[in-house]
């Protein structure tokens, strides 16, 4: 596996931090070791080759009783009080990749928002950059436990979506600031989710933008 070096500044000392690349799809070898947990059982053994999760395919049911419930009409924050950030994998370490970003037409004919991530139940997740968090708990369209955090990026507003999270992986409240590489959850089978595995979606000014090129070309 190719990897990159990154010189990053603690505290004022200078300390070279290699990162995974490329940002492509483990081998079906590695992929093969990962937990039982992530692929489907019993009665879901026929949904196998299908996309592990159906966010906007089915009918959402109700969230479970939590906390916290988000609202997906929250509003962002004004760019100007966030500062520009470069961005990072979501994963300490390269995961294989799933259902993938664009059209598919498993479960049903859609598209899909973002990039699935396969990784054992419980892995934290890392938040992509520095930003403020706009959603924070149970989502109502089948995203379950998640995260969204507004970022700068290159002037450029954008905002991170974590979702399938494990329920109360996390604590935030919408206005906290955040910082790349803190934990943003752990990985989860909440929400409308055939599987444990990261859906994270981005958007550049509101659109739906494939997530990990993005974070490749703004890497830090």
């Amino acid at each position: 596996m190719a990897t990159a070096t990154t010189v990053l500044s603690v505290a004022g000392l200078m300390s070279p931090v290699v990162f995974p690349t490329p940002f492509a799809p483990v081998p079906a070898a590695a992929a093969a070791e990962l937990p039982a947990q992530q692929f489907l059982v019993g009665a879901r053994a026929a949904l196998e080759a299908v996309a592990e999760d159906a966010i906007g395919a089915v009918e959402v049911q109700a969230a479970p009783v939590a906390p916290q419930q988000v609202s997906l009409e929250q509003g962002l924050v004004d760019p100007a009080q966030l500062s520009d950030t470069k961005l990072r994998y979501p994963f300490d370490q390269t995961m294989p990749l799933t259902d993938g970003f664009g059209y598919r037409t498993a479960p049903v004919a859609q598209f899909h928002d973002a990039q699935d991530i396969a990784a054992a139940n419980g892995t934290p997740i890392r938040i992509i950059g520095d930003g403020v968090v706009v959603e924070a708990g149970w989502a109502n369209d089948g995203c379950g436990f998640s995260l969204k955090v507004q970022h700068l990026v290159d002037g450029q507003n954008v905002t991170s979506r974590y979702c399938h999270m494990e329920d109360g992986s996390h604590t935030y409240q919408v206005g906290d600031r955040v910082s790349s590489g803190d934990e943003a959850g752990r990985v989860g089978n909440t929400g409308m989710s055939f599987g444990s595995h990261l859906h994270l979606a981005l958007r550049l000014n509101g659109e739906p933008i494939d997530p990990l090129p993005f974070i490749e070309a703004n890497a830090q």
